[in-house]
């Protein structure tokens, strides 16, 4: 087999500004050590480069790796807000012809043999991109790009978004690019089971906050509330329900619409009045969402943002109903998981396919829009297939 590019990003932050749940430990060592070991171990014809942030010069990723291996793997450090860049700068040794397998660090069931196997389809079909479902669990999943393609797409006049996930460009460009979707194999429920296990330790991360870190390309958290903006009512009151941080309800707020913030936790609860002092028309409680102390139709419209995949569905959506008034306007954000019974990620219930979540909700409210986003910030028009997803609904 000739030599196997293996890219893999990794950064020590996160793009909505928190620490990268790729740093967090699986067995006793970093996430990103167990998935670079993963494509090293696989072949000797299999090199890595660690693709990451300029600003994580004081990170030695390499030191990471197992000195058996780690002759075969050595970082970039470049561009923070352009992995598209990173990319294209790290691989300036190789041919257009060339061809590398990208990854994320956190990635560590990353299904390598599926992934080889999809590199040498795109090597004989002649490919630019090829890449797994949009809505597979992308924790077992890679991209193959042709490095040409690449180079072609960062010389062009592109979104920044897709600096952050440039596949996504490709995929919708059939007229410059070839591009394929590869089938990947049946997964297990013993399989699915074993890495939910596994993954206990990775996705420990107990709110995923906004800070001044971020870089807005690639954080979809935000991006949640400045989609849900376009659908709320110009004035009334407004229930962001499981606020964490209160970052969103800060968002939503105007001189017409007041908003109150709803969490669980306490601790979250204070830092969010804390942060929010500022901020008349926004108040916060402590809350359950499957048991709120708010009366029948208190409010005009109820925002969630990630939370039903924590909890009971429904008691959720039941809850929800009974606080929103008749024909007001819920909007909710979820994964979105062709293999959600068994979900990766160890803090989730249960993650949902578009049917799935539609049919859970139309005994309660009117489904008026499903909003596909493939990866991050990355939404492709008539294509509501992706790795997350947003639902407009409205009460009967």
């Amino acid at each position: 087999m000739t030599d196997i590019n293996v890219i893999v990003q990794a950064s020590s932050t996160s793009w909505h500004g928190g620490a990268d749940l790729c740093m967090n430990h699986l067995n006793g060592q970093p996430v990103v050590k167990t998935t670079i070991e993963k494509f090293l171990n696989h072949s000797p014809a299999v090199s890595v480069t660690i693709a990451a942030p300029e600003f994580d010069k004081g990170v030695d990723f390499c030191a990471l790796i197992d000195s058996r291996l780690a002759t075969r793997c050595h970082v970039f450090k470049g561009d923070a807000a352009s992995p598209l860049k990173r990319i294209v700068d790290a691989t300036a040794s190789l041919a257009d012809s060339d061809y590398i397998i990208r990854v994320d660090g956190l990635h560590f069931p990353v299904l390598v043999g599926a992934v080889v196997a999809m590199l040498e389809q795109a090597k004989l079909e002649q490919l630019d991109c090829i890449k797994f479902p949009d809505d597979y669990p992308v924790q077992f999943s890679a991209d193959v790009y042709r490095i040409g393609a690449l180079r072609q797409l960062l010389a062009g006049d592109i979104d920044a978004v897709f600096h952050v996930h440039p596949k996504y460009a490709l995929f919708a460009d059939t007229v410059s690019y070839r591009c394929a979707f590869y089938q990947p194999p049946v997964l297990s429920d013993g399989f699915l089971t074993q890495v939910r296990k596994q993954a206990e330790t990775v996705y420990i991360e107990p709110r995923m906050e906004v800070s001044d870190k971020k870089i807005s390309a690639g954080d979809q958290l935000s991006f949640h509330y400045e989609l849900a903006l376009q659908y709320l009512p110009q004035a009334g009151q407004v229930l962001d329900i499981a606020c964490g941080g209160g970052y969103g309800s800060r968002m939503m707020a105007s001189d017409k619409r007041s908003v109150t913030g709803g969490d669980i936790e306490s601790e979250v609860i204070a830092e969010a009045k804390q942060q929010s002092k500022e901020y008349a028309q926004v108040s916060f409680c402590v809350t359950d969402v499957t048991a709120m102390q708010f009366g029948d139709a208190s409010f005009d419209a109820v925002v969630s943002m990630e939370t039903i995949e924590h909890v009971d569905d429904a008691a959720y959506l039941s809850e929800i109903s009974r606080v929103l008034k008749s024909g007001g306007v819920f909007i909710l954000s979820t994964p979105q998981n062709s293999l959600g019974h068994i979900p990766v990620n160890a803090v989730h219930l249960k993650e949902y396919t578009r049917q799935e979540l539609q049919g859970l909700c139309q005994p309660y409210f009117e489904v008026e829009e499903v909003i596909g986003l493939k990866q991050g910030r990355v939404i492709i028009a008539n294509s509501p297939a992706g790795g997350n997803m947003m639902m407009v609904c409205r009460k009967r």
